[in-house]
């Protein structure tokens, strides 16, 4: 069965790793680039959005539009297919609060905990 790579495929943060530490809290682990850890909450994420083969074919998604190369959005179409949704792999896009962007493949644990603290109600 296939799994999810867990990393950034592209964007400002390209081949870092993406950890989970609970039920409602993931972040992208900056050692590759000797960075400060980025969480995925909504005080640093302005938008994320599951991209599907749909949303990159037409050309829809605001957060990929002049952001990556159109040769590698075919390798993206692969991974957006309801097919990998199924076996939980989920492609996003996120636009950070700082105009940063990433591409991103998780698993669906990971998933449920961004979209879980992205979704909580502010406290």
């Amino acid at each position: 069965m296939a799994s999810a790579k867990n990393i950034v495929l592209a964007g400002d943060y390209a081949g870092c790793r993406i950890f989970r530490m609970s039920v409602s809290f993931a972040y992208i682990s900056g050692t590759m680039k000797k960075i400060d850890d980025i969480p995925f909450t909504p005080q640093s994420v302005a938008r994320f959005e599951v991209l599907t083969e749909d949303t990159i074919r037409s050309g829809n998604s605001l957060l990929l539009t002049g952001s990556l190369d159109p040769a590698y959005l075919a390798n993206i179409r692969f991974r957006a297919t309801p097919a990998m949704q199924n076996k939980g792999i989920y492609t996003l896009a996120v636009k950070f609060q700082d105009d940063k962007r990433a591409l991103i493949e998780v698993d669906d644990k990971i998933y449920a905990a961004i979209v879980r603290r992205m979704t909580a109600a502010p406290a």
